[in-house]
């Protein structure tokens, strides 16, 4: 199997697991198809309706103040719920699942690639999602949200952070400090630029935990129209978003100061990857040592660069080491989390005999060096899009895994 025709078969074991993946999704998924093998049509094998599996489509989780606060994305026969849990004990123990909705269903569009996000402040929860139009272009709407004020106990329907709706949201990142929720997202309200596979990334923050929202700012018109972001708040109140760019197809840092004043720092992995499709690859963000050491992994389609590679940043993110692939050329997802004493998790899905697999490395000394890769879900199951946070004891790593196709659920493992 050449380079080329791994790639694609990389994102074609994701979509089995992916079930939920919205309609637009599926066409970006046969673009890549068409890209990597020089074909122009779409291969007819893609199912473009197929059933949602039952079980979790979602999932979103965040430390704060030393609890852990989980956001569940599920589909059962026919009806979507959005379910909100807590651990007091770093993921040993959860409370009893919450519906953050009035109704048991919600209209959303759900995929491990495009889950629905939560971000607290204080005792103010935020939770936003992409809503479901039938009908809409590819069934995609405006986002929607609920907060909660009393930590989790009831919710109710809150303003979103987007001031325009006149169209589709999707790919969201947040963050929360005990100062302000802020928020990062991609739509099309400017437009079509002349740059195919494209959206703008939009900003809005909240002072009150989620009762209202600052007028949007264009952190970047042209970027991947279909890639996950990242968001998070260093020490300094200052957030840092990581996103792919566009022209070249590479991963950017970008950072919003206390000012709200926004600067685009660096490329993550300069491999100068300029793909002409929507590859769903995002990364993965964390900070050590008050901050000045910043970790990322990020993926990349470059044929000379497949897979997921490390960088770390000694300067705030301006300038980066050369990157270390982790895992081999299949590898995919990713994201990783730092601890106070030294240690770095990182965590990717990669090509095995049953699909895509949960793999995970770690280093003791910041970053620089990495043990060999080990697989963390079991055999027999198709795993995809890990999720990694670091926490007192040490590291809890979390991901949507299935045995046959047709039931997904969450799995966990302490590291």
């Amino acid at each position: 199997m050449n380079k080329l025709t791994t790639f694609s078969a990389i994102f074609f074991s994701a979509l089995l697991i992916s079930c939920s993946t919205p309609q637009k999704q599926e066409q970006q998924l046969s673009s890549i198809e068409v890209a990597s093998t020089n074909k122009t049509s779409a291969p007819k094998h893609v199912h473009r309706h197929r059933k949602l599996p039952n079980g979790t489509l979602s999932l979103d989780i965040v430390n704060y103040d030393n609890k852990l606060h989980l956001l569940t994305g599920t589909h059962q026969n026919g009806e979507k719920a959005l379910w909100y849990q807590y651990s007091s004990n770093q993921g040993i123990d959860w409370s009893t699942p919450v519906n953050i909705n009035s109704t048991t269903h919600i209209d959303a569009n759900l995929s491990p690639g495009n889950p629905a996000r939560l971000a607290v402040q204080r005792n103010n929860i935020v939770v936003i999602w992409a809503s479901r139009v039938e009908g809409a272009p590819h069934n995609a709407g405006p986002m929607q949200a609920v907060r909660s004020s009393d930590n989790g106990k009831s919710w109710q329907k809150s303003p979103i952070p987007a001031d325009w709706t006149a169209g589709s949201h999707a790919f969201f990142a947040m963050d929360g400090n005990d100062v302000r929720i802020s928020a990062v997202w991609l739509d099309s309200r400017n437009g079509h630029s002349s740059v195919n596979g494209s959206q703008g990334m939009r900003y809005s923050q909240s002072t009150d935990g989620g009762q209202s929202w600052s007028t949007n700012q264009t952190l970047d018109n042209i970027t991947c129209a279909c890639c996950w972001n990242t968001a998070k708040f260093d020490a300094k109140n200052n957030l840092y978003v990581l996103y792919r760019d566009n022209e070249p197809t590479d991963m950017a840092l970008g950072m919003v100061n206390p000012d709200q004043q926004w600067q685009r720092l660096s490329t993550v992995g300069a491999f100068d990857w300029d793909f002409p499709g929507c590859p769903h690859i995002g990364g993965g963000l964390a900070f050590q040592n008050n901050d000045q050491l910043v970790h990322s992994v990020v993926g990349s389609g470059h044929e000379k660069h497949l897979g997921v590679h490390y960088l770390r940043s000694n300067n705030h993110g301006k300038n980066w080491s050369q990157p270390i692939q982790l895992g081999d050329e299949t590898a995919v997802h990713a994201d990783v989390a730092a601890h106070k004493d030294g240690r770095v998790v990182a965590v990717w899905d990669m090509l095995t005999e049953d699909g895509l697999s949960i793999f995970y490395a770690k280093s003791k000394n910041n970053g620089k060096q990495w043990s060999s890769p080990v697989r963390l879900s079991k055999a027999g199951m198709r795993a995809t899009h890990p999720r990694i946070i670091s926490n007192n004891s040490g590291f809890l790593a979390l991901w949507v895994e299935s045995a046959d196709g047709k039931h997904q659920q969450t799995a966990m493992k302490q590291l």
